[in-house]
């Protein structure tokens, strides 16, 4: 696996960094209103962020972040993942996208078809981050298979948030004990390219014949 962090990283926040010291908030209803009935606001900590705004564009104290979370139970099912889970930040080849026993329960014109679009990316709307000394470990459990220490660490395009922040600004160096982590060239390249297809991918409904 190559280095996924860089070894000396800049002061100003990149695309991909690794970041702290902020909250996040949901906004939570059942039925969309004018007012605020029904309206609940919650606010949680996370540990880390990802941020998602690139550094040519973040300028007028605003960055979009998403909080890193623990990886999920069915990435453990793959072996592919399990040998490396960073794998799932790039296109990878057909029979790798599922486990072997769903693999095995395709057709012969399911397998055929996988195979003809060739490479592909699983979980379109997740990255993974490599483990660091920084990020520390967690426990996963799923049944009574447990993993006690897990290093990698995800964040989800759907859970992207912006921050307003009076500290944030083009080329500005972060805030101290705020960035923690910044990506390798090829860690921030791989970020930047599945986070295009998540929100550039074109549903059938629009593709013209």
């Amino acid at each position: 696996m190559q280095p996924f962090y860089a070894d000396n990283p800049s002061k100003i926040f990149r695309l991909g960094d690794v970041i702290t010291g902020f909250h996040s908030a949901e906004v939570e209803m059942d039925i969309p209103h004018d007012d605020a009935t029904g309206l609940q606001i919650r606010v949680t900590r996370p540990k880390f962020f990802g941020v998602m705004t690139p550094c040519c564009s973040i300028e007028n104290k605003v960055i979009s972040v998403a909080p890193l979370v623990p990886l999920r139970h069915k990435f453990f099912d793959n072996p592919h993942l399990f040998e490396d889970f960073t794998r799932l930040n790039s296109r990878i080849e057909p029979q790798n996208t599922l486990p072997p026993i769903a693999w095995s329960n395709l057709t012969p014109e399911q397998r055929t078809d996988l195979l003809a679009r060739g490479q592909s990316y699983i979980f379109i709307e997740c990255f993974v981050y490599a483990p660091n000394a920084v990020l520390g470990t967690y426990p996963l459990k799923k049944g009574t298979q447990a993993w006690p220490e897990v290093g990698h660490w995800m964040l989800d395009f759907k859970s992207i948030f912006k921050i307003d922040c009076g500290q944030i600004e083009r080329n500005r160096e972060a805030p101290a004990g705020i960035k923690l982590l910044e990506l390798r060239i090829p860690a921030r390249s791989e970020l930047r390219e599945k986070l295009a297809y998540f929100f550039g991918r074109v549903p059938d409904e629009d593709i013209v014949s």
